[in-house]
């Protein structure tokens, strides 16, 4: 349970260690009892400086939306969204911070980001692991979906869409 209060911002490219370890902390602890663990671990690796550049380009991309969440000065989860694209291509939260509405509030802030840039509704691969969350929050699944996450390991997941409420 978190003690401090959430504060939601846009990531920076010096973020990306911190998002990465989220990233890693929040796929091995929360999706191992869903996936195997070749899955885990092409899904997830191990954080390293390869990582950290990729996610520092998807930050950098032009129209997409990072939101880092931050508890005490600490990132405790981040989502990321392309709105050109009515995808929501990411969402983490450390475990330490599941449960606490970090994951709902970025949520909230991918939505009213994507709202904002006229997006009707917005679609996603849910995890297992993550799919009852969505529902919570009023995604309605789509079907099955299986992508390959390396050469010798896919990820099967739930394609899910919510339809937004037009921006007032």
């Amino acid at each position: 349970m978190l003690h401090s209060q959430i504060l939601y911002r846009e990531a920076l490219e010096s973020d990306c260690p911190e998002l990465v370890g989220v990233h890693y902390a929040a796929v091995q602890a929360l999706a191992s009892g869903h996936y195997s663990a070749d899955v885990l671990a092409a899904w997830s690796p191990e954080p390293d400086e390869a990582r950290y550049r990729w996610l520092a380009g998807v930050i950098g991309q032009e129209g997409v939306l990072c939101t880092v969440a931050e508890a005490g000065g600490q990132p405790v989860g981040f989502c990321i969204a392309a709105p050109e694209q009515a995808l929501l291509r990411a969402l983490y939260v450390h475990p330490a911070a599941a449960g606490s509405g970090v994951g709902r509030g970025l949520l909230q802030h991918a939505e009213q980001g994507c709202r904002a840039r006229g997006v009707a509704s917005l679609w996603l691969n849910a995890s297992y692991n993550a799919e009852a969350f969505y529902v919570r929050c009023g995604y309605e699944p789509a079907g099955p979906v299986t992508y390959p996450l390396s050469e010798q390991v896919s990820m099967c997941a739930a394609r899910m869409v919510k339809h937004l409420a037009p921006a007032a």
